[in-house]
C-alpha cells in the first residue's frame, strides 16, 4: 500500500510570496541604483559642479607656477595643501564618473583624466623630490675655504650641475604632463555649453527650433579632438629627444671650469702646487673635445698630448674657444655637430611624420564619415540616371550608432528603390530624364513607341471577396500580388499597374532587337538567328510565368486558407482563389500619363486593351489563359505545339480576324504534400522558378505537373475545331461532344472542356448549320 502524501498548500503559497517579494525587492533595488547613477551623473554635469571643477582645474594649471613667482619657501606647505585638495577632487570625480557614466571607464578621456590627476604629484615638493632624487639645499650654507676645497671645487661644481640638469629634466617632464590637464578644460567647456543649450531650450520652451549637433558631427569633432590632443602631446613629449642637450651624459665645465683653473693659478705660490694641477686635471677630465689649453700664457696642451692645430681641420661650427683673462681653451665639437645634424634630420622626419599622419587621419575621418557617403550618393544619382531600375544597395549598420550621412545615404537608396518600384519600367525614362537634367522637375516627358508583350490578369469573384473580407481584403490582394510580381520578375518581366483586382504586366525585348523584327515575327511566325532565339525566350517566359502562377495559387497555404473561410464558402461554395490571364504582343506608347499633380507611368495602345479583353474572354471560353496568334507565333516551336487554337474571331473596333489559343492547365497534377510547413512560408521559399531551365515547359516541376491535356485530346479537339472552321458544323458537333470522354484530370475525373462547350453554344444558336457566307471566324460580341 502506498503512503499518503500531505501537501502543505499554505507553506507553498508562502514560499511563492517570499520569492515574489524577493524578486520585487531586487527590482526596486536595481531601480534605486539606476536612479542614484542618473542623479549623480546629472550632478557632475550640472552648472555648480562644472564651475567648481573648472576653478580647480585652472588652479592645477597655474598654481605651482604662481608659487614660484609670488611666494617664498615658507609658503610651500600652504600650496602643497591646496594641491593635495585638488588631487582629491580630481580623484573623486574620476571615481564617480567611472561608476555613473556609461562608456567612460577605460575610455580615451578616462586615460587622459587619469594622467592629468597623476601629474599633480609633480606639484607636491616632497613627492617630486622622491621621484627625481633631488633634495633642496639650504641656500645660506657656505663651502669650506681650505685649499683642498679650492682644488676640489671643479668636481663639486660638475656634480651640482649634473644634479641641476636632472632636476630640470624632471621639471620639464612635469610641465609636459601638466599640459594634459588642459584636456579637462576642454571637457568642462563642452559640459558647460551643453548645459547652456539645455537651459536656453527650457527658458524658450522650444519656441525656437535649434539644429542639434548631428551624430556624424559629434563623431568627427571627437575624433579630431583626439587626434589633436595625441599629436600635440606626442610632439611635446618626443621633440626634446631631438635636442643635443638631452643626450649629453654630463654637463661639461667649458666656461666656469676655465675660470676656476685660472683662479687657482693666480693664488700666490699655487702655480706649481698640486692644487693647481688637480684643478687643471679635473678641468680636462670633465670637459669633452679639449685639444688646446693655455693658462696665463703657458701652453699645457703638450702635457695632456693634445694636438693644438686640430682646429684647422674643423669647420667654424665644429670647434669652440673659451677665453678668460688671457687664458683660453679650445674644444673639438665635431662629434657634437654630427650628432646634432642626425638629430636635426630625425626631428625633421618626425615632424613630417606627425604632420603627414595627422593629415592622413583627419582626411580619413572626413572621408569615412562625410565624403565617401556623399560620393556614393553622387554615384547613385549617376547610376540612376543611366539605369533607373538598377537595384540600390542599402548598407548595413556597423555599430550601435548610425550616423546621419549613412542614414541619408540609405534613405536615398530607399527613395531610388521606391521610385523604381513605383514607376516601374515604364517610368524609367521619366526618372532617368529628370536625373540627367539640371533644371526643374518635369514628369511630363514625351512618350516613346515600343513593342512588348502585355499580360493582364484578374482575380475571380473579387467583388464578393471584398464584401466578405472587408479590411482583410488588402492582405488578400497583396498575397496574390506577391506571387504575380515575383513570377513575372523571375521570368524576365515587370509589373506595371496594380488595379485592385487586376494587374498589367509587361515583358520587354532586348534593345538591339528592332520593333519591326518583332512585329514581323508575330505576323509570320518565323524567328531566325540569335535574335529569334531571344524573342522566343521572352515569349516562352511570359507564358510560363502565367502557368506557374496558377500552380502557386494552389500551393500557397495562405491562399488555400481562404477556401476554409466560412463566410466566403457560404456565399461562394467550394471557394478557391482563381485568376484569369490574357497575353498579347504588339506596339504601345510608353510614357507618363497624368499631370504635374499626379503621374502614372504606363502604356497606351489597342494592344494593351487586347490583353484585358483576352482576360475577360477567359470566362466565356472556360479557360484560365487566353493567347493571341501573334503571341504564340513568337514562341519556340516546342511551346507552340503545347498550345491549342480554340476559336477565330474579330474583336470590337477591329475587322481583322485573329486566332485565339489557350494553354491547358490541371492543378490536380500537383502531387506535393500541400499541408507541409514549406508551403506556409512566403512564396519566395517554395517557388521552383529560380532554376536555370533550358526548356522550362519540359523541366519546370510545376509546369510539368500541371500539363492539362493529353495528345489524344488535342488531336480530337483539333479535328472538331477544323470542322468548325470550314463550316461542317454537324461533324464539328459530333466530334466536340465526344471530347469530354478524352479529357481527364490527373486524378482521373472527367473535365468538361470549356472551349468545346463554347463552340457548341455558338453553333447551337444557328441550329448547327453554318451560314452560307461563313468566313471561318465570328465576331466576339462579349468584351
Amino acid at each position: 500500500m502506498g503512503e499518503a502524501v500531505t501537501v502543505d498548500v499554505g507553506a507553498d503559497a508562502k514560499g511563492k510570496d517570499q520569492k515574489e517579494e524577493k524578486r520585487v525587492g531586487l527590482f526596486d533595488e536595481a531601480k534605486t541604483v539606476e536612479t542614484w547613477r542618473t542623479v549623480t551623473a546629472g550632478f557632475l554635469d550640472g552648472i555648480a559642479c562644472t564651475t567648481f571643477m573648472t576653478i580647480v582645474t585652472i588652479w592645477a594649471l597655474f598654481g605651482d607656477d604662481l608659487r614660484l613667482i609670488v611666494t617664498d619657501y615658507e609658503a610651500d606647505d600652504t600650496f602643497t595643501a591646496i594641491t593635495i585638495f585638488c588631487l582629491v577632487c580630481f580623484s573623486i570625480e574620476l571615481l564617480v564618473a567611472s561608476v555613473t557614466k556609461d562608456g567612460y571607464f577605460l575610455s580615451f578621456y578616462f586615460t587622459l583624466d587619469l594622467i592629468a590627476t597623476g601629474s599633480l604629484l609633480f606639484d607636491i615638493p616632497k613627492i617630486y623630490e622622491e621621484i627625481t632624487g633631488i633634495e633642496e639645499k639650504d641656500s645660506t650654507a657656505t663651502p669650506d675655504g681650505s685649499d683642498q676645497a679650492d682644488s676640489a671645487q671643479v668636481k663639486e661644481t660638475a656634480t651640482l650641475t649634473r644634479a641641476g640638469r636632472t632636476s630640470k629634466a624632471g621639471a620639464r617632464a612635469g610641465r609636459i604632463f601638466r599640459l594634459v590637464r588642459l584636456v579637462r578644460i576642454l571637457k568642462l567647456y563642452k559640459q558647460y555649453i551643453q548645459h547652456q543649450d539645455l537651459t536656453a531650450k527650457q527658458i524658450q520652451e522650444m519656441e525656437e527650433e535649434e539644429l542639434a549637433q548631428s551624430r556624424v558631427g559629434q563623431k568627427l569633432s571627437d575624433l579630431t579632438t583626439r587626434r589633436v590632443i595625441i599629436g600635440v602631446l606626442t610632439m611635446l613629449l618626443l621633440l626634446p629627444l631631438f635636442d643635443y642637450s638631452y643626450h649629453q651624459e654630463d654637463i661639461t665645465l667649458m666656461d666656469g671650469g676655465l675660470e676656476m683653473v685660472v683662479s687657482t693659478y693666480n693664488v700666490p705660490g699655487a702655480n706649481s702646487t698640486a692644487a693647481f694641477q688637480a684643478a687643471l686635471e679635473a678641468y680636462v677630465k670633465n670637459t669633452d673635445g679639449l685639444y688646446w689649453i693655455v693658462v696665463n700664457g703657458t701652453d699645457y696642451s703638450g702635457q695632456f698630448g693634445f694636438d693644438g692645430s686640430a682646429h684647422r681641420r674643423l669647420r667654424s661650427l665644429e670647434y669652440d674657444e673659451i677665453v678668460f683673462e688671457g687664458s683660453y681653451a679650445k674644444f673639438d665639437l665635431h662629434e657634437d655637430s654630427v650628432l646634432q645634424a642626425w638629430l636635426n634630420i630625425a626631428r625633421t622626419l618626425f615632424i613630417c611624420l606627425i604632420l603627414g599622419l595627422g593629415a592622413m587621419l583627419f582626411s580619413r575621418d572626413a572621408n569615412i564619415l562625410v565624403l565617401s557617403p556623399i560620393e556614393r550618393m553622387i554615384k547613385k544619382v549617376k547610376d540612376m540616371a543611366e539605369n533607373p531600375l538598377k537595384k540600390q544597395e542599402i548598407r548595413d549598420d556597423d555599430g550601435d550608432q548610425q550616423f546621419e550621412t549613412k542614414i541619408l545615404e540609405n534613405a536615398f537608396s530607399k527613395i531610388c528603390s521606391l521610385m523604381a518600384v513605383g514607376f516601374g519600367e515604364a517610368g524609367a525614362e521619366i526618372i532617368g530624364e529628370n536625373m540627367r537634367s539640371g533644371g526643374e522637375l518635369n514628369p511630363m516627358v514625351p512618350g516613346k513607341k515600343m513593342v512588348a508583350i502585355f499580360g493582364f490578369c484578374d482575380i475571380r469573384q473579387f467583388t464578393d471577396a471584398t464584401e466578405i473580407l472587408q479590411e482583410g481584403v488588402m492582405e488578400f490582394v497583396n498575397s496574390i500580388a506577391h506571387i504575380v510580381h515575383m513570377e513575372v520578375s523571375l521570368h524576365g518581366g515587370s509589373a506595371n499597374k496594380n488595379i485592385g483586382d487586376a494587374f498589367l504586366l509587361v515583358w520587354k525585348f532586348d534593345k538591339d532587337i528592332e520593333k519591326e523584327e518583332i512585329l514581323e515575327a508575330a505576323r509570320t511566325g518565323v524567328t531566325k538567328g540569335s535574335k529569334g532565339e531571344r524573342i522566343n525566350k521572352v515569349a516562352d517566359g511570359a507564358l510560363a510565368s502565367f502557368v506557374v502562377m496558377i500552380a502557386m495559387l494552389k500551393k500557397s497555404a495562405r491562399l488555400r486558407a481562404y477556401g476554409k473561410n466560412e463566410a466566403l464558402c457560404k456565399r461562394m461554395p467550394n471557394y478557391s482563389v482563381k485568376m484569369g490571364f490574357g497575353l498579347h504582343v504588339g506596339w504601345a506608347i510608353e510614357g507618363a500619363i497624368g499631370s504635374e499633380y499626379k503621374v502614372d507611368a504606363s502604356y497606351l495602345s489597342p494592344n494593351v486593351n487586347m490583353s484585358a479583353r483576352l482576360e475577360a474572354a477567359t470566362k466565356q471560353f472556360g479557360v484560365p489563359i487566353l493567347l493571341t496568334e501573334d503571341l504564340v507565333n513568337i514562341c519556340s516551336e516546342s511551346t507552340k505545339a503545347r498550345c491549342r487554337a480554340i476559336d477565330r474571331v474579330t474583336v470590337k473596333g477591329s475587322s481583322v480576324p485573329m486566332t485565339l489559343l489557350t494553354y491547358d492547365v490541371d492543378t490536380d497534377g500537383l502531387d506535393y504534400d500541400l499541408d507541409s510547413p514549406e508551403f506556409a512560408k512566403d512564396p519566395d521559399f517554395f517557388t521552383k522558378s529560380h532554376g536555370n531551365y533550358k526548356d522550362e515547359f519540359a523541366q519546370h516541376p510545376d509546369i510539368v505537373k500541371t500539363r492539362g491535356a493529353s495528345p489524344e485530346f488535342l488531336k480530337k479537339f483539333g479535328e472538331g475545331y477544323d470542322a468548325y472552321r470550314r463550316g461542317d458544323w454537324a461533324e464539328a458537333r459530333e466530334i466536340l461532344l465526344s471530347c469530354d470522354s478524352y479529357r481527364r484530370s490527373a486524378k482521373g475525373a472527367v473535365i468538361r472542356d470549356g472551349p468545346s462547350q463554347t463552340l457548341l453554344r455558338v453553333m447551337e444558336e444557328l441550329d448547327f448549320k453554318a451560314p452560307a457566307d461563313w468566313p471561318g471566324y465570328r465576331e466576339l460580341t462579349e468584351k
